[in-house]
């Protein structure tokens, strides 16, 4: 079942045509409708029982908000009732609208700045409508935003705008997501974080070796933190054989209490077994760089910022432009055309940190994973997802260009064991 939109014309004097959307829960399989919900009452411009002369124009408000209800309720969240829903949730929900990385988003998805800021408005007046009717959330709306007052020049007055407390995302004008990127590319970017951006590598590890989204991956713990062990290495012979990442709840990793990101699906989520060595690697490299470093020891956050403070995704993000900014001139000078080609490709495309985790993907469909295995492996709560990767694998086959039954090589190693040898 999924929520969709019901909408029901009415023609009157004049031949006027008045349209009222309505929310409801659709089957998925028959698309009847199973449920009447009553959300279209709460967003600002729905008829809500009046007679208007005009065709409404509230259809394109509900549809985002049906897209946020099945984000909450079938697609990420399961939640049993909206009054379940945090701030972090709609922070989340709102970074993925930005970013074009909700369950339907595909290559060809944009989303500029003035539709992200009209989504914020909608989802803001959303949920100041419930409270303002009775309805008890987990937040108040000091949670959710704040008021900025400016002066319109045109209209000669103040004008009160509703400010989320978090970060939003969103791809710049003009640009595009752009998430395939071939291997060698892949090696690129890893190899610049390796050496240049170790702060974000255990966030790219997570991504790229255990397929968490790159807000998981900012909720991750260190595995001494007080909250207890957010990772976890089970041991042989000195050899890790399982490595376990705690994923279960979404914990207050900040003294000042901003949200580092969601958790889609609460999980205990392991590391795929091509990727453990690697990923250990990565580990002991990463806790050699954070020795003696600063963070806040009563929430044990793995990665931080400099101020030693949990990293939020928005600063993840940020620090993710500072590597492609650095490797585009890297693929440029390249002396394989592909990687000359993707280079080129992003001057004008926007690439974010959720590569690693279709990287990943990509990965374990060319090792043969089946979409049971792809759903478990990435944390998915419906198997779609993982639907369009095993439709796809004839393109990512000639895309990699390498066995499907080939494990992790380690080639992302060699330009980094090569710059520590030459000091």
């Amino acid at each position: 079942m999924h929520f969709g939109l019901y909408s029901h014309r009415l023609v009157i004097k004049d031949n006027q045509i008045i349209e009222r959307p309505f929310i409801v829960i659709r089957d998925d399989n028959t698309g009847a409708i199973v449920q009447w919900t009553n959300f279209q009452d709460f967003i600002v411009g729905s008829t809500k029982g009046k007679v208007r002369r005009v065709q409404s124009n509230s259809s394109s408000s509900c549809s985002r908000i049906v897209m946020l209800l099945n984000y909450l309720f079938f697609d990420y969240y399961n939640i049993s009732k909206l009054t379940d829903t945090t701030v972090d949730m709609l922070s989340s929900f709102l970074n993925d609208y930005g970013m074009c990385q909700l369950p339907d988003d595909d290559m060809n998805t944009s989303r500029g700045k003035d539709s992200v800021s009209r989504c914020i408005s909608e989802i803001i007046d959303f949920f100041d409508a419930m409270m303002q009717s009775g309805y008890k959330f987990k937040f108040v709306k000091n949670d959710l935003y704040r008021e900025k007052v400016t002066y319109s020049q045109r209209k000669r007055s103040k004008v009160v705008t509703k400010v989320p407390v978090f970060r939003v995302n969103y791809v710049e004008s003009g640009k595009h997501i752009f998430r395939d990127i071939p291997e060698g590319a892949f090696v690129i970017i890893f190899n610049d974080i390796v050496e240049k951006h170790t702060n974000i590598l255990m966030l790219a590890a997570l991504g790229a070796f255990a397929g968490l989204r790159p807000s998981e991956a900012c909720n991750v713990r260190r595995a001494d933190s007080v909250l207890g062990p957010g990772i976890r290495f089970e041991m042989a012979d000195g050899v890790a054989r399982n490595v376990y990442i705690d994923l279960t709840r979404e914990n207050d990793l900040r003294s000042d209490h901003i949200p580092v990101g969601g958790i889609k699906k609460a999980r205990t989520q392991k590391v795929y077994p091509a990727f453990i060595n690697v990923f250990t690697e990565c580990y002991e490299k990463y806790m050699k760089f954070i020795d003696g470093r600063k963070y806040e020891a009563d929430y044990g956050a793995l990665t931080n910022t400099r101020d030693g403070k949990a990293m939020t995704y928005s600063s993840y993000y940020a620090e993710f432009q500072k590597v492609i900014d650095e490797c585009i001139p890297v693929m440029l000078a390249s002396d394989n055309p592909k990687i000359v080609i993707y280079g080129q490709t992003l001057q004008s495309n926007h690439l974010a940190p959720h590569i690693f985790r279709h990287w990943f993907s990509s990965k374990l469909t060319l090792y043969g994973a089946s979409i049971a295995d792809l759903q478990y492996w990435r944390g998915d709560s419906s198997p779609e997802s993982s639907i369009t990767y095993i439709q796809n694998k004839s393109d990512l086959e000639a895309q990699y260009n390498e066995a499907v039954d080939k494990i992790f090589d380690y080639q992302l190693w060699k330009a980094g064991k090569e710059h520590d040898q030459s000091h």
